[in-house]
């Protein structure tokens, strides 16, 4: 069986939404390279823009009622299925396949640091919240699974109402590695960078009810094997939330058109429905006879995403995903300090589509078990 031309792949977060075509039994030749493509953009260093606004932070004048508030969190995750292989390549792994040496494992532990800083300000009845978050993550058996992020938000807050405008900065994000089939013949890490621009208003028309607004615009680069699936996506959402006496109970839609605008036809361009609904018990003291007790609460959160491609490409033509998402975390309150979050979730891909390979490649299922310790100053 001939091979498919090759085309591209993150999410549930990081995924989105397109790979390269299956590189089924081709093995790379070893013996000649060719010229690679150029990046499109260069990796920014993001450690002095994080510098540079906390120093800004600092130095402000300072009102009465401000006050520096930051959170450290130290995070240890274990996935069963780090790349999110298909059943078919983990038995190609499971043989040592050429094209599958990259992963020196299939499940890994990752181990992640964030770092949050935030300067709420108050003037009259505003009350204004810029902060700056970092991530740094590393796996530990494939070090090349590894990030450093970091979000840049605003808040402003009203008694009936907020409003967060968010910069987020991904600047390396490594999924596996495809052979490049259109360029040097070999096995390349299949990367990209990422600029989130994201805006979300909440409204209190009632006092147990909130409504949820939602926007975002993302730009995807490549790196320089597979600029050609470089990418802009924009999402619509909307939601709302309803607390009851012992629980709220939340629900919201997503709207995502993905254009992968290097190509025409032959492109991994989709559009995408997506609902999830989240129900959260209210806090609830560990040793109800101590009033000082920690307390506890419980949450589940499931969604369902549905993807449709756009192109006639032989690879993504009439493909459609189904993507189910389960969350179950337990979250825990050691006074105005400390927190502990205990959290698993499950993720399904369901991939209809008229070519046989597609679905054999590009269905998965992964497992994730997460602890998460935050303490604020």
């Amino acid at each position: 069986m001939t091979e498919p031309r090759k085309h591209v792949h993150p999410e549930p977060s990081s995924d989105p939404g397109i790979e390269p075509s299956s590189d089924k039994d081709r093995q790379p030749d070893h013996n000649t390279r060719q010229p690679v493509k150029p990046p499109v953009k260069p990796p920014r260093n993001i450690v002095p823009i994080i510098m540079g606004l906390a120093i800004l932070l600092l130095l402000m004048p300072r009102p009465l009622s401000a006050q520096l508030d930051i959170g450290v969190s130290m995070s240890t995750t274990y996935s069963d299925n780090v790349f999110q292989l298909s059943e078919y390549d983990i038995t190609r792994w499971d043989h040592s396949h050429p094209n599958l040496e990259y992963a020196n494992t299939t499940d890994d532990l990752n181990l992640g640091v964030r770092f949050d800083l935030a300067y709420p300000l108050r003037y009259q009845w505003w009350k204004f919240i810029p902060s700056v978050t970092a991530t740094v993550s590393q796996n530990i058996f494939n070090p090349n699974k590894q990030r450093q992020d970091a979000l840049f938000r605003l808040r402003v807050e009203r008694y009936y109402w907020n409003f967060t405008a968010l910069y987020g900065y991904y600047p390396e994000n490594y999924v596996r590695s495809y052979v490049d089939t259109d360029g040097t013949q070999h096995l390349e890490p299949y990367s990209y960078a990422r600029n989130l621009y994201r805006g979300d208003l909440n409204l209190k028309p009632f006092k147990k009810t909130t409504l949820q607004f939602h926007g975002r615009y993302e730009q995807y680069y490549y790196n320089q094997f597979f600029t050609e699936f470089d990418a802009n996506a924009t999402t619509l959402g909307i939601g709302a939330r309803y607390a009851f006496p012992t629980f709220s109970l939340g629900a919201n839609y997503r709207y995502r058109i993905y254009d992968n605008y290097r190509h025409d036809a032959e492109d991994g361009s989709y559009k995408s429905n997506r609902y999830s609904g989240n129900i959260r018990l209210k806090s609830t003291p560990l040793n109800d006879e101590k009033p000082a007790s920690p307390t506890f609460y419980p949450e589940l959160t499931l969604s369902y995403e549905e993807r449709f491609f756009q192109s006639q490409d032989p690879w993504y033509g009439g493909r459609a995903d189904f993507i189910y998402n389960t969350s179950a975390a337990l979250n825990f309150d050691f006074g105005p300090s400390w927190n502990i979050k205990l959290d698993y979730s499950h993720a399904y891909r369901n991939v209809e589509s008229p070519v046989e390979e597609v679905c054999r490649a590009r269905e998965y299922s992964e497992n994730k078990v997460s602890a998460t310790v935050k303490y604020s100053f």
